[in-house]
């Protein structure tokens, strides 16, 4: 059968996708990545409101809320309108990273390398993710299969997400906890694709249709 991928490392915004759907397109693009069939790949998308749990779930911190279960780390977190996700779907190996705290610590400075760039001193805390003047803004959740990454990092853009989070208490902490950076979605989207091939390698920009047939 012929490869109809380019072995270039891709990236895309994806717009508004499922996240059920979004699972489906990471699992078989990290199949994809682990053969050699593509290469690295970075998406942009944002998700409808959706409740999902990780690895390190207790289910006291979603009672009467509907989840789904993931591969990725952490707890129980919200994605919805108002946030700028990404998903770094990468072969570990290829780019030098060694172990899975390697790879948190370049998500979390993409981000706050990018958040500098809009007037936000954004710092780390005990827990994976990006907080800013005392409020976590970006969480973390990142999963290996096979030496790719796969899930990734979800940024609070507006204060739209705060109704998803008050009903939670997003991995282990109070729904007051979480606050947003007012930032234009397409223009951290852009800085941070910027960051992320600094740490990495330049991506090759390819459309929503260049993933016809894999999830989206």
């Amino acid at each position: 059968m012929a490869n109809l991928y380019t072995s270039s490392p891709v990236v895309a915004d994806l717009g508004t996708v499922d996240y059920s759907l979004s699972l489906i397109l990471q699992r078989k693009l990290v199949e994809m990545v682990r053969s050699g069939e593509i290469g690295d790949v970075l998406l942009f998308l944002d998700h409808p409101a959706v409740f999902t749990v990780g690895r390190g779930k207790k289910p006291e911190n979603y009672e009467g809320v509907e989840v789904i279960e993931t591969e990725r780390g952490g707890d129980v977190t919200y994605h919805g309108p108002g946030q700028l996700v990404a998903y770094p779907i990468i072969d570990l190996e290829r780019n030098g990273i060694n172990d899975v705290r390697k790879l948190v610590h370049l998500v979390e400075d993409v981000v706050i390398s990018s958040l500098k760039g809009f007037g936000y001193e954004g710092t780390i805390g005990d827990e994976p993710g990006i907080w800013v003047n005392g409020k976590k803004v970006a969480s973390i959740g990142l999963a290996i299969r096979d030496r790719i990454s796969f899930h990734g990092v979800a940024v609070n853009i507006s204060g739209e997400v705060l109704k998803g989070f008050a009903k939670i208490n997003p991995c282990g902490l109070k729904p007051d906890t979480i606050g947003f950076v007012a930032v234009e979605r397409d223009k951290l989207r852009d800085v941070m694709r910027m960051n992320f091939e600094n740490r990495l390698h330049a991506f090759k920009e390819v459309n929503r249709n260049f993933f016809d047939g894999l999830g989206t």
